[in-house]
């Protein structure tokens, strides 16, 4: 007997094939017809003080279990509203899976409010106002923007005519047992991917109201990029942007979002579960760049190399210079590269150069598509200047034969 695991696998493996032949739109963002092909979305980077402010609200109405006692004549008629904001406070290095990546650290944090009625001790059913603060530290692997780890402060209060009530205040810790990766860079119009991961979430604090989850949750997601079309708000630059949207093996919307290069990120997000299992609903308010170094890391391939066509275990072959505004020379500086969890140094030489030479590997990753074996980021850093740039490569090998086979071992498991 097959594992439900592989079942769901399966299915999400069929959704996959069952997209690109019939071009299936998301049914949350209509598709237009384009007679140009859209762009694909490149790996990008962000900037240390890039912040963007959301107009946030959240359905807390689904925390509400009617069978639970403690909730017992609950109604929320409306969702929470508040801002939150999100900031690019450092680029650092951490430990993951006993490998070592670079990666982005983002600050988010928002107040909510919302009325209700709720059931109150010894007073019984009250109207009251819910007050929700919610700040957390994420960690976005550079060379794709995989989430890593999360921490989360998350404190509620209920406010009525009596006092104020304690409903949660708790740490949350969201880890993944392989990198939570929602954009395949480089994205390709029309392309469709799976990823399936364990989220592991623990609490310590006051679970007041609410019960903590268990440990481990089975996260199995398809995603599909068919949609470059106008978003529903207004920004310069993004007047058409690119709409991404993860599905669950049912093919149940558990996400989505509308990117834009101009703002190095989204400018709408839904997710349907933000934290608790509550579904959030953010539209970009305001975006202020963070400063962008003067100075530059500069690539450049060897003529005949083609980053989206590389064969297994082939050379990364590239000359490296940096360029500093002041002209200053950096010989006998350190350039690091980060590629596949590992780090190699490598020395720059009179004219601020370097060149390099590494393996492609045979590593597959995360993300399943009928494109490729696999894509990875590689990060070059100047760590005593903090510049870097990063860059993604597509590894391609029996990329037909690959499909061949996951489209068998779906037929055979379902």
């Amino acid at each position: 007997m097959q594992t439900n695991s592989g079942r769901f696998r399966a299915i999400l493996v069929s959704l996959l094939f069952f997209c690109i032949s019939m071009n299936i739109g998301s049914g949350l963002a209509e598709v237009e017809e384009i007679e140009e092909i859209p762009p694909d979305i490149e790996l990008f980077n962000m900037v240390i003080g890039d912040t963007w402010v959301y107009e946030t609200e959240l359905d807390v109405e689904s925390l509400i279990d009617p069978s639970d006692p403690n909730w017992y004549g609950t109604v929320i008629s409306d969702p929470l509203s508040g801002q939150t904001t999100r900031t690019v406070v450092d680029i650092t290095t951490i430990e993951y899976k006993s490998q070592n990546y670079s990666v982005y650290e983002l600050k988010q944090e928002g107040s909510y409010l919302g009325t209700g009625t709720f059931p109150a001790p010894l007073i019984g059913l009250i109207t009251g106002t819910m007050f929700v603060d919610y700040t957390s530290t994420q960690w976005f692997r550079i060379s794709d923007h995989a989430k890593l780890r999360e921490i989360s402060d998350l404190h509620i209060d209920l406010e009525h005519i009596a006092g104020v009530e304690l409903l949660l205040d708790t740490e949350i810790t969201r880890e993944y047992d392989t990198d939570a990766e929602y954009y395949d860079f480089p994205v390709k119009w029309n392309e469709s991917w799976i990823q399936t991961f364990i989220q592991n979430e623990s609490w310590d604090g006051d679970a007041g109201y609410f019960s903590p989850p268990g440990n481990e949750k089975q996260k199995e997601f398809a995603y599909n990029y068919n949609n470059y079309t106008t978003p529903p708000i207004v920004w310069s630059n993004c007047e058409n942007s690119s709409y991404i949207e993860q599905t669950d093996s049912e093919g149940e919307p558990t996400e989505y979002r509308w990117y834009c290069p101009a703002v190095r990120g989204t400018l709408i997000e839904w997710q349907e579960d933000i934290m608790l299992g509550v579904p959030a609903y953010s539209k970009l308010i305001s975006f202020a760049p963070g400063e962008i170094p003067t100075s530059q890391i500069n690539i450049e391939f060897e003529s005949l190399f083609d980053t989206t066509n590389v064969t297994l275990n082939s050379p990364i072959k590239f000359n490296l210079t940096v360029n500093l505004l002041n002209g200053s020379s950096l010989e006998n500086e350190t350039i690091r590269i980060n590629y596949l969890g590992k780090y190699t140094n490598w020395t720059l030489n009179q004219s601020n150069s370097v060149s390099i030479n590494i393996s492609s590997n045979v590593s597959k990753d995360s993300t399943l598509t009928l494109y490729d074996w696999a894509s990875h980021g590689l990060v070059v850093e100047l760590e005593s200047h903090k510049i870097f740039t990063a860059f993604t490569i597509t590894l391609n090998s029996s990329a037909i034969a690959e499909g061949i086979a996951l489209r068998s071992e779906s037929l055979e498991l379902i």
